[in-house]
């Protein structure tokens, strides 16, 4: 029998797979979301008509004509992914609320039309990707390790663990965070000389 305590087995994946895992979900909404856009703007029906003097004239309209809130919805989720590159993981979880919403939204768009041909199926398969990874950014952001090189951990544990030792000051530079913070500075000359 050992002294040791136990240690639980990790049930989250390691940093390297929830980076990994960012960014597949945060490119799949942006792409889906320019080709949900792609789609809104093109044509996707057009009528012939022959007028009196046997001139005939083609009226095409696009999806921003037939679903005019689609191209807008597809371009605010876009917004939201590209947004996700600068924030942290609880605005992400905010964006990915407003891009599910936008996504669905556009869907909707090219729902209403899926017998006008193959660009509102396309709309409607991109919008659903683009509120999928929303909605999975919704629920996952939360362990995906940040992006912002200053964003300190939660804990209370940032600038007081630094001070514990000069060597992390060093390394605390190193890593972006400030060593002059006044929790550092204030506390490391009053260690003395280590014995």
């Amino acid at each position: 029998m050992s002294d040791a305590p136990e240690t639980p087995e990790a049930e989250t994946p390691d940093a390297p797979d929830r980076a990994a895992e960012r960014t597949r979900v945060i490119l799949a909404g942006i792409v889906a979301a320019a080709l949900g856009a792609l789609a809104a703007s093109r044509g996707w029906t057009s009528t012939a008509d022959t007028g009196h003097a046997g001139i005939t004239a083609t009226t095409v309209q696009s999806g921003t004509d037939l679903a005019s809130w689609a191209l807008p919805c597809a371009l605010a989720g876009g917004a939201a992914f590209l947004a996700m590159l600068a924030t942290g993981n609880r605005a992400r979880r905010v964006l990915g609320a407003v891009a599910a919403l936008a996504g669905l939204a556009a869907a909707l768009g090219g729902i209403l039309h899926l017998t006008s041909g193959a660009w509102p199926i396309t709309l409607a398969a991109a919008a659903l990707a683009l509120a999928a990874a929303g909605a999975w950014t919704t629920a996952r952001a939360g362990g995906w390790p940040a992006t912002d090189r200053y964003e300190t951990a939660g804990d209370g544990s940032g600038d007081q663990a630094i001070a514990e030792d000069p060597v992390s000051l060093w390394n605390a530079l190193d890593s972006g965070r400030d060593p002059s913070s006044p929790n550092i500075t204030a506390s490391a000359p009053q260690k003395g000389p280590r014995r």
